[in-house]
């Protein structure tokens, strides 16, 4: 009797004993789950808002317990804006928001990345001020950003192969930076953030910017668990060359930014703008997929680069918000991107063999910037199922998780996850003032443009909205993205709060009960490829394993199909130098990566690079020659080798290294060195970590393509000011030679 109570005791506390028609309203119902005004439903679990302070949920995947989770408001609220609106249930949800919020704020009065993350991360929290912690936060905002400053620069957290240039996002803190002087308009603030910024681009200039394609060099931003978003044959090296569209969206801004910051503080800004121009024109060029209708994720190879197949959905958004796609991209890109039931994946399709975190995985803060971009564009459809997908997955977990599985909703299954994942949290209030409320902060004011699907009309005020000496209260009132009406304290007004405003106002927006655009959804399965083939060469003759799934093989010569094959061998048509490549493609036509590149070449002009300085004293095995050379901040910080060249022509120059510094996947500590030929600059050799003390570990360097006349020149690798890493202290390579190859004779 006891049990049956129990259970009866449960089902009135998620389905309540009646409801009535308003609220049984469904705002959003695809076949994995609904959502109501106080509910989401998805098969057998429901979490229900018992009132705007408390949320019951029965979510539990596994089957092992019988009673519901409750969320409870304990917090005290006081001096956050407060929402409220006819839905219980986005009340509910925003208020647990700001509860969790609160529990990430550090006792220094930063804010860590989540309750499993006690750190300040920069690119965690720098897209979480500009979701929404400006507005919310901004005093924590600051301390957080200026967490991550070290030698007036930005700090690119710990990555790939020793972190920056490799992992190369870090100017997202600029956008957060700005941010908070837009809402705050503390100039001081706007010299000391211009600094940072400035002096960090700059390094980024002499580092990051491909001279070959003009776009940004480095990781895809955020998406920094490389097995999850790379073929497995790259190495840091190889990432380095890669450009991704989401990290090219992050620099364009923060040198558009840039411009504006120059232009506020009555200095020079043309130069900033034309390098966002660059990125823009070439983003556009370079990584817009017309077959596909969106963006590559990055372009890959070593030689001879190549444009993904794959939709990469933070990258997608930032091109979208940040106006580098046109209109018309803009739209196709809603219209072709896969999104799936629980919402839009990190990457698609996925790949094989590789736990889910970012492959086969929902981010809610990147869901955030997905409905942002469909907000802007008025689109009904993208916005309500992104904002459901938010939504859905806050009121089951009774917490912002990390991330879910995109397949199936779960956040289990996913190889890390942790509650209270800030910037879930701020994408999560993000749609309250960012979409429903439309704040949007410029240097003309506060703009307000909301953006209300009809399903989720009616009024919503949001109060003790804090912005520079004004307290605000914020009506909306309707559905629709065109502001009938707005006044500010019963005056007709614009719709830009004024940045002089001082004291309590009231504001008041009536929009137009005019229906958002419902255009078409590409709406996907979960969809495997075949995996990457693993190629060699002998004597002439390309051969690779059978592939599961794989129905038929590309063959790719310098970046483009030269043959398609059933066999699993493919004989090379001549010993010209060239790259080449295979892909595995199944029946329906979905292509695998491309494999890693087999090099057919001239042989290589080999240098010892004890011809310009002593050998280590380092016990090393796997060198050439006489031994190696110690690169560090003391020894040989300006190495010259010589040598001769045989033929005019076009050279690869790279350098064949060491570097146990530490592991491949963190750290700080990659080699970074300036090439000189001849006495003129060239560019960068990145030199990443290969492995943690293994300094006998050998691979080649990133490398420069130049060209070069008969006869003998000077080569230096020195070490200048812009290459100082991210630990400064420790910038240490083993070298052991030069290599020259002749490309194209």
């Amino acid at each position: 009797m006891r049990g049956t109570l129990k259970t009866i005791f449960i089902a009135l506390m998620l389905f309540g004993t009646c409801s009535s028609a308003t609220e049984a309203q469904i705002l959003y119902r695809s076949s994995a789950f609904s959502v109501e005004r106080d509910r989401v439903t998805q098969g057998s679990f429901t979490a229900r808002a018992l009132s705007p302070t408390e949320i019951v949920s029965n979510y539990d995947p596994d089957g092992q317990t019988s009673s519901p989770s409750h969320w409870r408001l304990r917090s005290d609220l006081l001096g956050y804006p407060h929402l409220r609106s006819d839905y219980p249930l986005l009340d509910a949800i925003y208020n647990m928001s700001l509860e969790e919020l609160q529990k990430d704020r550090r006792a220094d009065g930063t804010l860590m990345a989540g309750a499993l993350w006690e750190g300040v991360w920069t690119r965690d929290v720098s897209y979480s001020v500009v979701l929404s912690i400006a507005a919310i936060e901004p005093e924590a905002a600051k301390r957080s950003l200026m967490a991550k400053v070290k030698r007036d620069r930005i700090v690119q957290d710990t990555g790939t192969g020793g972190s920056w240039p490799v992992s190369s996002d870090r100017m997202v803190w600029a956008l957060a930076a700005w941010e908070i002087y837009l809402v705050t308009g503390d100039r001081d603030w706007l010299q000391q953030s211009f600094n940072i910024v400035r002096n960090s681009a700059a390094d980024d200039e002499h580092v990051i910017f491909s001279q070959t394609t003009g776009l940004i060099l480095g990781e895809s931003s955020f998406l920094d668990w490389r097995e999850q978003t790379y073929p497995r044959w790259m190495n840091a090296v190889d990432i380095y060359n890669a450009q991704a569209l989401g990290t090219n969206a992050v620099h364009y801004r923060a040198y558009r930014i840039l411009a504006c910051m120059a232009r506020a503080l009555g200095l020079p800004s043309k130069s900033y703008d034309q390098l966002a121009d660059q990125i823009r024109s070439n983003v556009k060029k370079k990584l817009w997929l017309q077959s596909s209708g969106y963006f590559s994720q990055y372009l890959y190879g070593r030689q001879n680069l190549s444009a993904s197949p794959r939709s990469e959905s933070l990258g997608e958004s930032l091109v979208i918000l940040f106006d580098i796609a046109t209109p018309e991209q803009q739209d196709r890109t809603f219209a072709s991107t896969p999104v799936m039931e629980f919402g839009v994946p990190c990457i698609y399709p996925i790949t094989p063999g590789i736990p889910a975190y970012h492959n086969n995985a929902v981010w809610p803060f990147v869901e955030a910037f997905w409905s942002m971009a469909a907000a802007k564009r008025h689109n009904g459809t993208a916005l309500l199922q992104g904002l459901a997908s938010i939504y859905r997955a806050s009121a089951l977990f009774l917490t912002n998780k990390e991330n879910f599985l995109a397949d199936t909703g779960n956040f289990r299954g996913t190889e890390i996850n942790s509650d209270r994942q800030l910037w879930s949290v701020a994408g999560n209030l993000a749609t309250v003032l960012r979409i429903l409320v439309g704040m949007e902060f410029t240097e003309r004011g506060l703009e307000l443009h909301p953006v209300v699907p009809r399903e989720l009309g009616g009024m919503r005020t949001l109060s003790d909205v804090r912005y520079r000496n004004a307290i605000l209260s914020i009506r909306v009132e309707g559905y629709g993205a065109t502001v009938r009406s707005m006044t500010i304290d019963g005056k007709k007004a614009s719709s830009v709060v004024p940045p002089n405003l001082v004291g309590k106002h009231e504001v008041v927006i009536r929009l137009a009960d005019d229906a958002l655009a419902s255009p078409h959804v590409n709406l996907a399965k979960p969809l495997v490829v075949p995996d990457t083939p693993l190629v060699r060469e002998n004597a002439g003759q390309l051969g690779w394993g059978s592939v599961l799934g794989a129905d038929e093989y590309h063959i790719y010569r310098n970046a483009r199909t030269v043959a398609t094959t059933h066999k699993l061998s493919f004989g090379l048509p001549d010993s010209r130098p060239a790259e080449y490549q295979v892909s595995a493609v199944d029946a329906q036509g979905r292509e695998s990566f491309l494999s890693e590149p087999v090099s057919v070449s001239a042989p290589a002009l080999v240098v010892e690079a004890e011809t310009g300085a002593s050998t280590t004293t380092t016990q090393l095995t796997g060198y050439s020659g006489a031994g190696a050379v110690e690169l560090s901040r003391n020894l040989n910080t300006d190495l010259v080798l010589a040598t001769s060249v045989p033929h005019l022509g076009k050279y690869e120059i790279a350098f064949r290294y060491s570097n146990g510094s530490g592991p491949i996947n963190t750290d700080n500590k990659c080699g970074i060195r300036t090439l000189l030929i001849d006495g003129q600059t060239v560019g960068s050799i990145v030199m990443p970590q290969r492995g943690k003390d293994e300094w006998s570990n050998w691979g080649y360097s990133s490398h420069q393509v130049v060209s070069l006349t008969k006869g003998r020149h000077t080569f230096e690798l020195r070490l200048e000011p812009q290459d100082d890493n991210m630990n400064v202290e420790v910038n240490r390579v083993m070298l052991d030679t030069m290599e020259l190859v002749e490309l194209n004779r």
